[in-house]
């Protein structure tokens, strides 16, 4: 038997007789002598043997004794992840699981949960735990969850029956997301809550929401969550406050401590969207502002097509810079209007990138329409609209197609971590801790679209959609007539120019020729000249992804590796090849026992991918 050292809280065996207690023994660290431990030590301390010996001593055992702290032997044993001892003790017939004990009388999932010990509150609820039982501050065990953001536990207490949005028993009646935002935000605990299914739009006993409480706190995160989530930016509480009053407030507490320094973080942000909401609420500035996407999509065409009016049509150097002055001012009106300088993300700003993009190849096939189309073969303008023709439809299927996006329900969200804590998974799984699922290899959840995608490369703003396993090789063909398209007709320009005799020209005469002479010509070549640059370097980075195994971002995290320089490679450890990578890609083969489509076939194991090819080559050859 072990008996056990009150200083250094370490237990030392008697190896002369292991079934009898030896207090002559000496601590082995600190020299003091050793004590027979109690069984409040035995259950704290994992001693099990001893603690059934002590046990067995006793001429009346009560398995629910408490020590001079009101605690049970089920509660120190909870606390300190004593697994075994607590199977042993649950075996017990008279066993009380949910006894309250301890300066807060909580239960011994409460404890357990404080550590955030998920397989001792799992072994608890499955023999009856009540994790809903509330301590004498009315927080129950999913709130200890939540306050020290175990985003895991907090995701099982859920899916074991505790209501995602249960109320504290205190005078401010909070749930987890409104605790949450008000004392400890935690962004990853916060989309979790979320994708659970809490209320952004639940209120406390004082009627404050979530984003009165992120203003109190002046949180910038959690009140642009909340927003993008839906919250009322008008939402007042029982003092008639909404969350911009509230903000106002805690600038005011902060001028007054920094001798006006500082100010709220949160201020000039819900100020911003709360102008906004207020304004532009007459005809037709109200519908713009109705019609947010439809807005910034025909904003690049309208200043681009303003943009070529004042070359064309007005002359002298002040009448066109105040042509585009002018062009600029209803550009950034409409900007405003669209909102997208309020709350901006990729997806919200996704409609204005899609325009330019699409935008530019309208203006630059209509150059070619006026310009070039009379003055080239045939077969050029067949290729040239061959070229662009592939164009939208690429950028058509990659904008609507789905990316790859792989779906669970709520009650799958709640299997998904059910299992993940029975099967007592590896700490290194790779758990979406929004969509509640264990993410296969080379997916991601995507902000934006709030979906984990598979292969997951990035979200592209110029296609409005994220890109991914299932229209990855549709953008692919997008860059490629892109590229091919402009760089053609930049040489039809550029023989456009030779044609006018803008080669003989010195250089010093040669910039006044093109903007005085072929103003609009000139522009498209700029624009073109720039789009080949950026789609260009795409297309080749795409092209080097395909071929050795890489998406964008893989290769953005592999750059923030503590020196991504080491032992790298061109190939990726997902590489089968550059052959096999191109025929996944392109979905070639479908039939072959080495595809691999990532949205169908799940690994979270790189050995796992590399074991299959391996199997079906030697079946193969079998």
């Amino acid at each position: 038997m072990r008996v056990f050292c009150g200083e250094c809280k370490t237990t030392r065996a008697n190896d002369a007789d292991a079934t009898a207690f030896d207090p002559s023994l000496a601590c082995a660290t600190c020299e003091r002598p050793c004590t027979i431990p109690t069984v409040f030590q035995c259950a704290q301390f994992g001693l099990l043997d001893e603690l059934k010996f002590l046990l067995g001593e006793m001429v009346a055992v009560d398995i629910n004794m408490r020590d001079d702290t009101n605690a049970t032997l089920l509660h120190w044993a909870a606390l300190n992840n004593r697994i075994l001892l607590m199977m042993y003790l649950l075996e017990q017939p008279n066993i009380d699981v949910n006894a309250k004990g301890g300066e807060l009388q909580s239960t011994p999932v409460y404890w357990a949960a404080h550590r955030n010990h998920v397989y001792a509150v799992a072994l608890l609820l499955e023999h009856g735990a009540d994790p809903n039982i509330h301590d004498i501050n009315g927080m129950n065990t999913l709130f200890v969850a939540v306050q020290s953001g175990l985003t895991i536990l907090s995701a099982y207490l859920v899916a074991m029956g505790c209501p995602v949005d249960c109320r504290s028993l205190d005078e401010h009646r909070n749930t987890p997301l409104l605790w949450l935002c008000r004392y400890a935000f935690d962004l990853d605990t916060m989309r979790m809550l979320y994708g659970l299914g809490a209320s952004v739009h639940a209120t406390d006993a004082n009627g404050n929401t979530g984003l009165h409480h992120a203003a109190r706190s002046d949180v910038v995160k959690a009140v642009k969550f909340l927003l993008d989530h839906g919250a009322d930016v008008h939402a007042r509480n029982n003092d008639g406050e909404t969350p911009l009053d509230v903000s106002k407030g805690v600038a005011r507490e902060i001028q007054a401590r920094s001798e006006g320094r500082k100010t709220a973080a949160c201020l000039g942000f819900l100020t911003k969207v709360t102008s906004y909401e207020a304004s532009y609420t007459t005809f037709p500035l109200s519908v713009l502002k109705a019609h947010p996407a439809q807005t910034a999509f025909w904003l690049p065409w309208l200043v681009l097509g303003l943009g070529a009016w004042c070359l064309h049509a007005l002359h002298g150097f002040w009448m066109i810079a105040t042509g585009f002055v002018a062009t600029g001012a209803v550009a950034y009106s409409l900007f405003q209007v669209a909102g997208l300088s309020v709350n901006p993300s990729k997806r919200k700003n996704a409609a204005l990138m899609l325009g330019v993009n699409v935008g530019s190849t309208f203006w630059l096939l209509l150059v070619f329409g006026v310009e070039l189309y009379p003055r080239v073969s045939t077969w050029a303008t067949l290729v040239q609209c061959a070229l662009a023709l592939g164009i939208p439809i690429c950028l058509y299927v990659t904008a609507t197609r789905d990316p790859g996006f792989i779906p669970t329900s709520y009650e799958e969200r709640l299997q998904n971590i059910r299992a993940l804590v029975d099967l007592k998974s590896r700490s290194d799984i790779k758990l979406c801790t929004t969509c509640v699922q264990r993410r296969p290899l080379r997916s991601k959840h995507d902000a934006e679209l709030n979906m984990c995608v598979a292969r997951f490369d990035h979200y592209c703003p110029f296609v409005a959609n994220a890109v991914g396993a299932n229209n990855h090789n549709y953008f692919f063909g997008f860059l490629f007539f892109a590229v091919a398209a402009i760089g053609f007709e930049l040489l039809l320009l550029t023989s456009y120019f030779r044609d006018e005799g803008i080669g003989a020209l010195n250089y010093g005469d040669m910039p006044f020729v093109l903007f005085h002479d072929y103003p609009v010509v000139t522009a498209a070549f700029i624009l073109a000249s720039v789009h080949l640059l950026w789609i260009g370097y795409l297309f080749g980075f795409n092209v080097y992804g395909i071929l050795f195994s890489w998406t964008t971002n893989e290769v953005v995290l592999s750059q923030r590796q503590p020196n991504p320089s080491a032992n790298q490679t061109h190939h990726s450890v997902y590489s089968r090849g550059w052959l096999q990578n191109s025929l996944d890609f392109f979905h070639v083969r479908k039939s072959s026992p080495l595809y691999v489509n990532w949205r169908v076939h799940h690994f979270y194991d790189v050995r796992d991918l590399h074991a299959k090819t391996a199997t079906d080559v030697e079946s193969k050859e079998a």
